[in-house]
């Protein structure tokens, strides 16, 4: 931490701790750092095989929390598109066409903007009672949908979603750091997406089954599809909210079930295979500052963005493929499914193949393949004549959607190639800026004049991909061109693992620890 931070030297209280050239006030230390003085000296030994199969059970149980929130985010993020269908946009008084479904999308994401400002007070009370808070107002939310009777109110709530929502993504990341070594953590990130693509398949089940089981749009009951529809995925983010309630930590010190034993585990890996901080409450200027100077910031910032500009394809393919007059409605939901199934399948590929393939195949390695995968249909959508068999525009629509691995692998690249906790936030705040901008974009490149080919957007979808190639290209010289000359200095000057440790317990930046390798 350099000493020319304002915040260090206006606030010189009575514990303070000398690191090499470095003078860090106590409260600006790690949060877990309290709790290792207490109990580390208890827990002498490694786990053993036993144990260490129980506390990965009791991680993926944390994983598949997390999964499961990110899961049940995305379902309702599809539930607008669904709800058209079942007269939704009749029932407040809309077109049937895309523009006031594209507003929809647009005010959310400038709520998703906006919000990033949450970050800062996520910091001061903590990821759980952040979560919390979100989760609480994210069910309101999904419940009040259920009332609307006009457009404009439709347009206040996906709004008010997006500012909710904003850090949740954030929050679930740097949760999954704190308990998991970053390239674990690369790895297990792909059930994350996986959770995402997988949302629509449930989504698409139950708007089939309240299709095939209704009439006018009418169930039995008397209530209108589209409520019934909202209503069932606002039950699920009711439980997801008493899941997070009980379950979803701060940080390691505080996870539910876990022994004193297995958390000072837990702290250790991190702290051994990281090099960074886990958790600091204090919001640190000069970090914040070294985030917007540092270039690989702005190319993953720049990955997102490009990235972004092509996510439109999965929440308007339902509206292209009826467009096309390829399916009926209810085939349509199943169709949907089918390429979401195959999305999950495309981010299994990619767990095996990083978990075994570690070398060759490494998260940006993963990313790039992907995008390059996706980008070859979006060329041929714009490319091929209109007197091909519409199949196989249905076909490559789908396969255009699978860019899902490439996102997971942005996201956990951002965080994990950080240290600095303020710095991590940051970059995350500037990243899901992007994220919106270039889903506000994204959200206005499909047109109604522009049906049913959508040159324009299939073009500039193109174009993004291609961008994410590049800025992901250069963030990856970088840093491996910083690994060598730090694996250099410490192969000449030595460091051991102690040090390494003590440098995290000091919430220092990956520019300022020079012995931080990045987890390429």
């Amino acid at each position: 931490m350099s000493t020319e931070d304002s915040t260090i030297h206006s606030d010189i209280e009575k514990n303070i701790i000398a690191t090499n050239e470095t003078v860090i006030n106590e409260k600006h230390l790690d949060e877990t750092k309290a709790f290792m003085e207490q109990y580390e000296d208890t827990v002498t030994e490694p786990p053993t095989k036993k144990e260490l199969r129980k506390l990965n059970l009791k991680l993926y149980g944390i994983v598949f929390l997390i999964s499961w929130t990110n899961l049940i985010f995305f379902m309702d993020k599809y539930t607008m598109g669904y709800a058209a269908e079942f007269g939704f946009f009749k029932a407040i008084h809309i077109d049937q066409g895309v523009n006031r479904y594209n507003n929809m999308n647009t005010l959310y994401y400038v709520g998703y903007i906006i919000g990033q400002v949450n970050l800062w007070w996520a910091q001061k009370i903590g990821n759980r009672k952040s979560m919390i808070i979100l989760c609480l107002f994210w069910n309101i939310n999904m419940y009040l949908t259920c009332t609307l009777t006009s457009y404009q109110g439709a347009y206040v709530l996906r709004f008010f979603l997006g500012f909710i929502e904003s850090i949740a993504m954030s929050l679930q990341n740097i949760t999954l750091q704190q308990i998991l070594p970053a390239q674990k953590k690369a790895r297990i990130g792909q059930f994350f997406m996986i959770a995402n693509n997988f949302a629509q398949i449930p989504v698409s089940f139950i708007a089939y089954g309240l299709l095939k089981h209704t009439t006018n749009d009418v169930t039995p009951s008397g209530l209108p599809v589209w409520k019934a529809f909202i209503l069932i995925i606002s039950c699920m983010t009711s439980f997801t909210f008493i899941m997070i309630v009980w379950f979803y930590p701060t940080n390691p010190t505080d996870l539910r079930y876990f022994s004193i034993k297995e958390k000072v585990w837990i702290i250790k890996d991190i702290q051994q295979a990281n090099g960074s901080s886990i958790e600091t409450k204090v919001f640190k200027k000069y970090q914040a500052i070294e985030a917007l100077k540092d270039p690989v910031s702005w190319y993953y910032t720049g990955a997102m963005f490009s990235l972004m500009l092509c996510n439109n394809i999965s929440y308007i393919q339902n509206i292209i493929f009826a467009e096309l007059g390829l399916t009926s409605v209810l085939n349509t939901y199943l169709v949907s499914a089918a390429g979401a199934g195959f999305s999950c399948a495309c981010g299994l590929v990619s767990f095996f193949a990083m978990k075994y393939y570690p070398r060759v195949c490494n998260t940006t390695f993963v990313g790039i393949f992907w995008v390059a995968f996706t980008l070859v249909p979006c060329i041929l959508m714009a490319a091929l004549s209109w007197n091909v068999n519409k199949k196989v525009f249905l076909a490559l629509t789908l396969l255009a959607g699978v860019f899902g691995c490439t996102w997971i692998n942005i996201v956990s690249s951002y965080q994990s190639y950080c240290a600095g906790y303020t710095k991590i936030l940051v970059r995350s705040a500037m990243s899901m800026a992007a994220y919106s901008v270039g889903n506000i974009i994204a959200s206005r490149i499909y047109y109604d004049k522009g049906a049913p080919r959508y040159y324009v957007a299939w073009g500039i979808q193109s174009f993004g991909f291609f961008m994410t190639i590049v800025c992901l290209v250069l963030a990856y010289y970088t840093l491996s061109k910083r690994n060598k000359e730090r694996l250099l200095a410490i192969e000449n000057e030595g460091y051991d693992l102690k040090h390494k440790v003590k440098d995290a317990n000091s919430d220092l930046t990956d520019l300022e620890n020079k012995n931080f390798i990045y987890p390429l």
